[in-house]
This record gives structure tokens, C-alpha cells and sequence, in this order.
């Protein structure tokens, strides 16, 4: 698939070179540019194909065509399961995904996985794209999934979550309530040496940030929305458990997991006494949901803010827990 990008000259613009109106007003990348020369009528003015050279007049038109994607996903199987669609243009579609399915196949045997279930859809519309994935969520992780339909989007949106302007926020419910009920969580995560595939906090990791908030608490537990400074391998879930406060059902951090933090002691971080409603009723899966994703459209530039409601299992619960209707989506 190829995509056409395309802008009319301003007077301020007037005498400008394309190259550099083409990197400056298009914001396309060098090798974009490069790509676009060995096509046909790759890079055109009025028309007509031209140089970059070229020195540009107000009112000229320019058009770019850029290689929207290498090839389809060759190794996935396609599979017609439901599919939550929370937004979709011609390059960007952002799913809600439920909790119990992974975001991509472990191996050639996984073939009930989100992007199983996308290949068909998109197949199905007539769209031979790749599957480019933006922030995978955990297979026990509900919520907003953002995937990218062709190469030139990607790159658009690589440069936002670099910058900041690409961000998720996070719903998760907790075994304690933090103190303070809100607060900023910088500590450096790893690979646990003594155990594969479980992080932890030590002055040997990389840098990781969590914001947080709480938004409900009652009963033992809370209800907590979070946003990442930074993307580390169970960031919400290594970040809260160190803080006394694991996530309610997540099987690695929490569920007496946390050895740190007995159930007759306090950490700093709890804002409960002793023993309280250490009893809570089982969840069946790591209490996390991506609520929301912030990003722009990458060549409109429009600001779009995509949000997925908390799913009833959580939602059931804090209604249980908390006694009360909370208010998020």
C-alpha cells in the first residue's frame, strides 16, 4: 500500500527548496525522501515529477508518494474472532483488548492472539497491511491497543512517543491503598537474576518513572490511575508491588508475592493499618486495564484521546469492594 503526501506552497514559503519543504512543512525524514526518488512520480510538483533541488512558488502543489508497508505479516494466521474497535482511519486503529489473550503469538501454535484476530479484519476489509504494534499490554492487561497500518505512520508516531505526546494512562486496582494517595514513583527495574522472566526494583536497572493517583479506596484495596514516564518490562506491576502495594491477582508480584511486606506489617507506602481486609475475595487475572491512549494523527496532526471502559470484572469488583459506583469511563 502507498500513501500520497501532499501540501501547497505558502508565500512564506515562496523560493524555498523542496528538500527542505519536504522535511520542514511535510515533516518527512531523510529516508523518506530518499525512498521516494526511485518511484515513479515519487516526488512531483504540479504534476510533474522534479528534482529537490527544485525552488518552489506560491501555489504550487507538492506531492510526495511514500511506501506505506514492506509486506503483509507473512507467519500470522489470519482468525475471525470479535474485535473491539475503539477508533479507525486509514492508518491508525486502536483496539480494546480483553484480558486473556496475548497482543502477539508466542509461537506458530498461538493463533488466538490480537493480531491473529486484526489480520482477518483487515483482510477481510481488503487491506494487506503489517502489523505494527504500539505499546503491547500483558496477555492478563485489558485495554486500549494502538496499531499502525503502514510504514510513514510509524515513523510519525515513533517520533510522538519519543517526544512525549504519545502516552497510554492505566487503571489498576491494588491490595492497599498507597500513601500518599498520590505521588511519583522513581525507582530503577531490572531482570531478576533469581527467578526468569520477573523483574525488580535495583540500582542496577534502567531508569523507570510512575505517576500515580488514587482514585477510590476502601476495604483494603484501591482503585489507582497511572501514567509511565518510561516503558520497562512490568513497570505498573514491579513499581506498585515495591511499594506494599501489589496488584490485586497479579500472580508474579503479588498474592503474597511481595515477601517484603507481611500481612501483619506496614510499609511506608500503605495507607491501612494491620491486618485490615487482608481476606479480599479473588480476582481472576492481574487487576490492569489501559484506559486510554493520547496521541496526534499522524499526517492531519488532529489530537485524538481514545478511550476503552474498565471491564466488568474490575468494574464488579470495586462495586463489591468500594460499595459505591466509581467514577472513571
Amino acid at each position: 500500500m502507498r500513501k500520497i503526501i501532499s501540501g501547497s506552497v505558502t508565500a512564506n514559503e515562496n523560493n524555498m527548496k523542496l528538500e527542505s519543504f519536504l522535511k520542514n512543512r511535510l515533516h518527512l525524514t531523510k529516508n523518506e525522501i530518499s525512498r521516494a526518488k526511485f518511484l515513479k512520480n515519487g516526488i512531483c510538483v504540479n504534476g510533474k515529477r522534479n528534482r529537490v533541488s527544485t525552488l518552489l512558488k506560491t501555489g504550487d502543489l507538492v506531492e510526495i508518494l511514500l511506501e506505506g508497508s514492506d509486506s503483509t505479516s507473512p507467519n500470522l494466521t489470519a482468525l475471525k474472532e470479535s474485535l473491539t474497535i475503539l477508533y479507525e482511519d486509514e492508518d491508525v486503529i486502536v483496539l480494546d483488548k480483553p484480558a486473556g489473550i496475548s497482543v502477539h503469538p508466542a509461537s506458530q501454535k498461538d493463533t488466538d492472539t490480537l493480531a491473529n484476530r486484526l489480520i482477518f479484519y483487515l483482510k477481510n476489509k481488503g487491506e494487506d497491511s503489517v502489523i505494527r504494534i504500539f505499546g503491547r499490554l500483558d496477555r492478563d492487561t485489558s485495554g486500549v491497543v494502538l496499531a499502525v497500518k503502514n510504514r510513514p505512520a510509524a515513523t510519525r508516531l515513533q517520533r510522538q512517543r519519543e517526544n512525549g505526546s504519545l502516552f497510554k494512562s492505566y487503571l489498576a486496582i491494588t491490595e492497599h491503598a498507597p500513601y500518599p494517595a498520590a505521588g511519583t514513583i522513581s525507582a530503577p527495574i531490572g531482570n531478576d537474576p533469581r527467578k526468569r522472566n520477573r523483574m525488580y526494583v535495583t540500582a542496577d536497572g534502567k531508569n523507570a518513572v510512575t505517576h500515580y493517583e488514587t482514585l477510590a479506596a476502601k476495604g483494603g484495596c484501591a482503585l489507582i490511575r497511572l501514567t509511565l514516564e518510561t516503558g520497562r518490562t512490568h513497570q505498573i506491576r514491579v513499581h506498585m508491588a515495591h511499594t506494599g502495594c501489589p496488584l490485586l491477582g497479579d500472580p508474579i508480584y503479588g498474592n503474597g508475592a511481595c515477601k517484603s511486606f507481611p500481612p501483619d506489617s506496614l510499609s511506608p507506602h500503605r495507607n491501612d493499618t494491620p491486618g485490615e481486609n487482608m481476606a479480599l475475595p479473588p480476582i481472576k487475572r492481574t487487576a490492569l486495564h489501559a484506559e486510554s491512549i493520547h496521541f496526534l494523527q499522524p499526517f492531519t496532526g488532529e489530537e485524538l484521546l481514545i478511550e476503552a471502559p474498565l471491564p466488568d470484572d474490575m468494574r464488579l469488583y470495586l462495586s463489591e469492594q468500594v460499595g459505591e459506583e466509581v467514577n472513571v469511563i
